[in-house]
């Protein structure tokens, strides 16, 4: 039986982990204060981490979606309850340069030694090619359900 090397840690793994990660992943304070960003991120969002780092996620949240954001964000460090923590959400983003961008994300609450929340981290996807070709493939099923509808008036 082999055994696993002493020399790697939970916690050097947790960072190597984290830094190697394709995905983005970012980490709030409880304030919604941006603690940690990846790699991934710097690729999806376009900021560095010195960029981001001790920025607000408005940074990356659209302007018309951060009321919401906000609400859902305190009520959640507020109350310790995400409707997320087990799926997927789907939101728009915003890139660096201003285009937007399509991400699904999953989130944890982190919590200190004493069960206090202390901040929250996501870990998103950029799906911003497949949504636009599911959005094309309903409008093409759309077309083909109005031409069916079409046919099927005239044989009437």
């Amino acid at each position: 039986m082999t055994e696993t090397p002493t020399a790697i840690s939970a916690s050097w793994l947790a960072q190597a982990v984290v830094e190697a990660s394709s995905e983005a992943i970012v980490v709030t304070d409880k304030a919604g204060d941006i603690v940690l960003w990846n790699d991934g991120a710097a690729r999806m969002f376009g900021f560095t981490a010195a960029d981001a780092l001790g920025q607000s996620l408005d940074l990356i949240i659209p302007e018309k979606q951060r009321d919401r954001h906000w609400k859902g964000y305190h009520q959640t460090m507020a109350t310790g309850v995400t409707k997320y923590g087990d799926s997927m959400l789907a939101v728009p983003a915003t890139h660096k340069d201003g285009h937007r961008l399509s991400i699904e994300f999953s989130v944890a609450l982190l919590r200190d030694d004493t069960g206090e929340i202390v901040g929250i981290s996501a870990i998103m996807r950029e799906v911003s090619e497949r949504r636009a070709a599911e959005r094309a493939l309903h409008a093409r099923i759309a077309e083909l359900q109005n031409e069916l509808n079409e046919v099927r008036a005239g044989l009437s």
